[in-house]
């Protein structure tokens, strides 16, 4: 038989298969409300439940009637009626037309008696009470709505099913009692957050705070720590909820609360129609009261007048009494819910009897938690806004006053949530706040320890967030009518931090104030920080428009050109332009070797000049190269233009037509030394050497730059371009009337560093991202003058304050609460707390010897530095950093502790990551390297270190010490190389100066002159406009350290300047320039003041060994020669005369060419000055010659040259 069943199955056609398949399935899908009401049948006693057994009997029973229904009206094959489709799940026929098998499909909805057929079973067990009974009962209800079988509104009027539903709702509700198991309750919260959740089975009004009273009271009554977890969590995710259904307010409205929606959509227009500032903002009428007047009524536990002085803000609007609250006619039924909820957990949050205090915190969590969870697009909705001001904020008020830590702690999460995201429509009502939560908190000695923590912390996150921290300056600060609350807190928190520590009071006691003490410091280090945030966010650049064409794009292009050209020669041409573009090295090998131009550098010169569809910036980066044939190539280019009778702007302007200036400092030194000869040579007489148009040249670019760039403010005026050319050239520069006429004609036209179509090239897409219009300025390492002195920072500071203060005013008359976006707003706001905040940190740096503290402090330290250095307020920035170098102590070793090595390290760390901040402080900073170093490397000092403290302390000190003064230190001098051109001459300088005090000492110590040695190898790279200003300080320098009394000091001073000489002539220097002169000028000032012989016989024998080696490279600098040999002439040593003679011989024998231009006078000079010397008679004899000879030679030179005129 089995046999037979299996074949007529497989005979079954696959269809019918399915079908039976899919009705078995639904059956069982549809079957938990059968199974849970025979489970409930069997705990049923006929007795007791008679009404129960009845219903669930009619139900079970309810399939088998429709089943011979349907079988007496099923169709018969061949009647025309379809049999394959069901027009619609709520009409099923034959099997599918039970309720079972309906309810196998998600979302098909009970209707009239099978709503009534299913839940009234349901409702006769919930009065049962009885558990076996229940919770099968409770977990049926909770899948029928979870499938959204059930679909009505409970607690609207004229919704659909509302009285079923509602008493089905409260019979739920009913089952917690005292006497209810956790898996019972469980279960009802498992069925009342399914309701609250249920897009169908929409509960509102009453029955939804019943929901919310029943989770309330589980949370709070509930014994097992599960269960009220439990509960809150879910209390929570209902809140949750409601707020999202109505900020998307899509709840669906059933066909009988058509008006609703009529109401809701009257509502959204409303919403849309009116702004948020003008409904609901304070204005100009609206008044605050005092910090003091707030605090005395806080003080005296007068709530009723704090609430008065509430009501005068909340309450008020141009002038007028209004009324706030939700109206419940005009409101679409998500927006009721929600805020429906809200009122009810304000009213909850504001029980002030003992046994509703957990009640009391609980709301205030819940509230916390909700304002939290808004979206911050609906932070500014009107309904929400207006149920803030009319319920929250009463509520607020009476738990900030509050004697419970827990509550308060409650109020100030709260208050913080406002204020970080709700500001903007709570201007009065913050300035009523702040005062009442934050200030008389922080400023009452009275106050109890655990509620200050409270306030502390919070203060902690919300100064993390600049833009508050600006909005609250420039709305209450700025504002004629308000407190000044930013400055007021500041002020606050700064004596909290600067409170003495107790010596006789408890550990307890000393804990808390150090707690608090901390809490306040770190909350002053966070407002530095989130102004530093704020600095750089808004001074970032707004970044160039870029074509998105890419390099590949290009080369494609030019491949495309290329093929157009008929002719093999110009084929061949582009070719070699388009790999010039990529590779111009190799693009110039390829030019010649295919023999398109002469291997000469006029030739490549030519073409520079004149192919078209080269790239410039490649052209640039081609003549910029140090290589002989390149920079031949660059001399020749250079050459090629004529500058006779231009103007020195239009003269750059023509020369930097052809190409653009590469991104590397020495390859730009290079061309503008050029451009500057061939402008002196083509205009002679205009300018005195070379070096006035090569300072000028870059003066220029500077001016261009400062003149056109929006991101360099303030900008250059006259005066500082004037000044600016004699900085660089004090002695020579060019003519006062030239300089103003270049300035004129650069402010008014700019000099065009890159065309427009530089911007969406391959060269814009290789520039770093960070870099800004004015690169070649970064690039050179140049610093644009200072236009504004430290005291014209109060009146630039009163005048962006007044400019503030009339855009508040003016917005204040309107309803408009003002978002900051101007960073000139940071400087007022660091004036104002500046000075407050320094001496905070120093009192802790003086105090303290906890080291979390002295570590804040520390940070603290490092963001006033930058802050007051990016904002450019001189004065503050110097107090900053000397007051931090005073506490390295190094000055006073025996009073020196641990938090001192601290301050040390945080020194060496701002010179390594920011070392132009320190500026003219760098004199003090390198006097605290030289001291470490006496103190790391002498024993005797080394010991009165700590002196009088117990060993160990000691030995960390030191050893502290020796770590600071090994890397640390060196990396204040390596890091030089970094410092733009004023910065690095201020570094030389303080060097420089500190080295003259060591050299001063008893004995003399060389450490400083031994760094100025090394970093200036470091910084010889330098363009030589900048290198010329080191070389003056350091020149000076070397001549004190090299006319020493101790001749080893001496010694080493004139070796080093021999050896950087030798460095430095390894430049080339082109015609009518000095550099060369000026380098060996020490030497000269040295011959002739020197009285050791010794001295004197090592000046000239570093010439000598000057000129054997670096003869090629002297040429302006034989002056100084002739000079040195010239003070050699008068020596009383006949070895000296004679070594400088031999010299002075061999050079007109064998380099008179080189000598007979511009230093040939300087040589007659001195050949005459030996042939004069008292010393040496056959040293004067021989001068005698040389002089005849020098005049033959010159006969011979003349003779040539008239010859070649005629």
């Amino acid at each position: 038989m089995d046999f037979a069943f299996q074949v007529r199955e497989r005979e079954t056609p696959k269809l019918l298969r399915s079908s039976v398949g899919e009705e078995k399935n639904k059956m069982a899908a549809g079957g938990f409300v059968s199974r849970a009401f025979e489970s409930m049948l069997k705990e049923c006693s006929s007795k007791k439940n008679p009404d129960l057994q009845k219903a669930i009997q009619t139900y079970l029973d309810s399939p088998k009637q429709r089943n011979q229904h349907s079988s007496s009206t099923e169709p018969k094959p061949g009647d025309g009626s379809s049999t394959g489709d069901t027009q619609h799940v709520s009409k099923p026929t034959g099997l599918s037309g039970t309720i079972t098998t309906a309810l196998a499909n998600a979302g098909y909805t009970l209707e009239g008696a099978e709503v009534e057929l299913v839940l009234n079973p349901l409702r006769l067990a919930f009065e049962t009470k009885n558990l076996k009974i229940l919770e099968p009962a409770l977990d049926c209800l909770h899948k029928l709505i979870a499938y959204d079988h059930l679909e009505g509104d409970p607690g609207l009027d004229g919704g659909k099913n509302v009285p079923l539903f509602t008493d089905i709702l409260n019979m739920v509700c009913n089952c917690v009692d005292n006497s209810s198991t956790d898996s019972t309750i469980l279960q009802v919260l498992k069925v009342l957050l399914t309701a609250v959740a249920s897009t169908k089975f929409r509960v509102h009004g009453e029955p939804l705070l019943g929901i919310i009273r029943v989770c309330y009271n589980i949370t709070l009554h509930s014994k097992s720590p599960i269960t009220q977890a439990t509960s809150k969590a879910m209390l929570t995710q209902m809140i949750s909820i409601l707020f999202r259904r109505m900020e998307t307010d899509v709840v669906p409205t059933s066909s009988g609360s058509a008006d609703h929606t009529e109401a809701a959509s009257s509502s959204d227009q409303n919403d849309n129609g009116t702004t948020l500032g003008d409904a609901l903002n304070w204005v100009k009428d609206t008044t605050f009261a005092s910090i003091e007047e707030l605090q005395k009524l806080a003080g005296g536990a007068d709530l009723k007048g704090l609430e008065a002085a509430l009501d005068n803000v909340v309450h008020v609007e141009n002038g007028k009494k209004i009324t706030r609250g939700i109206d419940l006619e005009n409101m679409s039924l998500g927006k009721r819910d929600a805020l429906l909820v809200f009122r009810t957990l304000c009213k909850m949050s504001k029980k002030e009897d003992t046994d509703d205090t957990k009640t009391q915190i609980l709301s205030l969590e819940l509230l916390q938690g909700l304002l939290e969870g808004v979206s911050h697009s609906f932070t500014k909705n009107f309904h929400l806004i207006d149920s803030v001001k009319a319920y929250l904020l009463s509520a607020l008020l009476q738990a900030s006053v509050s004697q419970s830590a827990v509550i308060f702690q409650y109020a100030t999460g709260i208050f913080s949530v406002l204020l970080l995201r709700y500001r903007e429509s709570l201007k009065g009502e913050i300035g009523v706040f702040i005062p009442l939560i934050i200030l008389r908190s922080l400023d009452g000695s009275d106050f109890p320890v655990n509620q200050k923590m409270s306030v502390l912390r919070m203060l902690e996150k919300i100064c993390k967030d600049p833009q508050m921290l600006v909005d609250v300056y420039v709305n209450y600060d700025c504002d004629h009518e308000a407190p000044n609350l930013f400055q007021r807190m500041v002020t606050t928190l700064s004596k909290i931090a600067q409170v003495p520590q107790n010596a006789d009071s408890n550990p307890v006691a000393a804990n808390q104030t150090t707690s608090i003490k901390s809490s306040s410091l770190q909350c002053l280090v966070n407002i530095l920080k989130s102004l530093i945030d704020w600095e750089k966010s808004k001074r970032q650049p707004e970044r160039n428009r870029r074509g998105d064409r890419a390099p590949e794009e290009d080369l494609a292009r030019e491949s495309v050109e290329t093929k157009g050209h008929e002719s093999t020669m110009a084929a061949a041409i582009s070719e070699v332009v388009g790999q010039f573009n990529r590779q111009p090295v190799k693009g110039i090998e390829n030019l010649i070797s295919n023999k398109l131009v002469e291997n000469t550098p006029a030739s490549v010169a030519q073409f520079l000049r004149n192919t078209l569809n080269l790239d410039k910036a490649m052209i640039g980066d081609y003549l910029g190269q140090q290589e002989e044939f390149p920079l031949a190539v660059m001399h020749a280019y250079v050459d090629s233009v004529t500058f006779s009778g231009m103007k020195f702007d239009t003269a750059i302007r023509e020369f930097l037509k052809g190409f653009y200036l590469p991104g590397e400092a020495q390859k730009i030194d290079r061309i503008m030394e050029k451009f500057a000869e061939r402008y002196c040579a083509d205009n002679p007489g205009l300018f005195k050497n070379a070096d006035i148009a090569y300072v000028l040249a870059y003066a220029v670019i500077m001016l261009n730059t400062d003149a056109h760039d929006p991101m360099v403010w303030p900008k250059m005026s006259k005066s500082d371009f004037i000044r600016m050319n004699n900085t660089y050239n004090p002695e020579e520069h060019a003519p006062i009337k030239l300089l103003e006429e270049i300035y004129d004609s650069i402010v008014k036209e700019e000099i065009k560093m890159r065309d427009e179509a530089a911007g969406t090239g391959k060269d814009s897409k290789q520039k770093p991202e960070g870099e800004e219009r004015g690169h070649l300025v970064s690039i050179l390492k140049l610093s644009l003058p200072k236009t504004k002195s430290s005291s014209d920072a109060k009146p630039q500071s009163e005048a962006i304050i007044k400019q503030t203060q009339a855009i508040i005013q003016d917005r204040a008359k309107r309803g408009i609460f003002y978002t900051a976006q101007e960073i000139e707003l940071v400087r007022p706001m660091v004036e104002a707390v500046g000075w407050s905040l320094l001496a905070t940190f120093s009192v802790t740096m003086e105090q303290s010897e906890d080291k979390p503290m002295v570590v804040l402090s520390m940070e603290g330290f490092s963001a006033g530095i930058h802050l007051t250095y990016a904002l450019g307020m001189d004065t503050m920035r110097f107090a900053f950093v000397t007051s931090l170098i005073r506490f390295t102590f190094l000055h006073s070793p025996k009073e020196m502790r641990i938090k001192n090595v601290e301050a040390l390290r945080t020194l060496f760390e701002l010179c390594d990551v920011e070392p132009d901040c320190l500026q003219d402080t760098w004199n003090a900073v390198l006097e605290c390297v030289s001291r470490l170093e006496h103190i790391t490397t002498t024993p005797t000092v080394a010991a009165t270190v700590m002196h009088g403290l117990n060993q160990i302390s000691k030995e960390a000190v030191l050893q502290a010490l020796k770590e600071q003064a090994g890397k640390p230190a060196e990396q204040v001098f390596v890091n030089s190389e970094k410092l733009p051109s004023n910065s690095i001459v201020e570094f030389f300088t303080a060097l420089c100066g500190v080295s003259a005090e060591e050299l001063k000492q008893s004995p003399a110590r060389i450490f400083s002159l031994q760094r100025a040695v090394e970093i200036s190898y470091y910084n010889i790279a330098r363009i030589r406009m900048v290198w010329a200003r080191i070389w003056t300080v350091l020149a000076n320098h070397f001549i004190s350290a090299g006319s020493h009394a101790d001749e080893k000091v001496a010694v080493y001073a004139i070796d080093s300047l021999r050896q950087l000489g030798m460095k430095y002539l390894e430049h080339a220097e082109l015609t009518s320039f000095t550099f060369q002169n000026d380098i060996l000028k020490p030497f000269v000032v040295l011959m002739r003041n020197s009285r050791s012989e010794t001295i004197r016989s090592l000046i000239v024998d570093c010439i000598v060994q000057l000129i054997k080696s670096k003869v090629a490279g002297i040429k302006s600098g034989w002056q100084s020669v002739f000079m040195i040999f010239t003070a050699a002439a008068d020596d009383d040593l006949e070895s000296i005369i004679e070594k400088a003679f031999e010299n002075v011989e061999q050079i007109l024998l064998e380099r008179f060419d080189q000598v007979v231009g511009d230093c040939f006078m300087d040589c007659i000079n001195c050949l005459i000055r030996f042939a004069n010397n008292k010393t040496s008679h056959h040293i004067s004899l021989k001068a005698v010659a040389l002089l005849r000879i020098c005049e033959n030679r010159l006969a011979e030179v003349h003779f040539l040259s008239f010859s070649l005129i005629f």
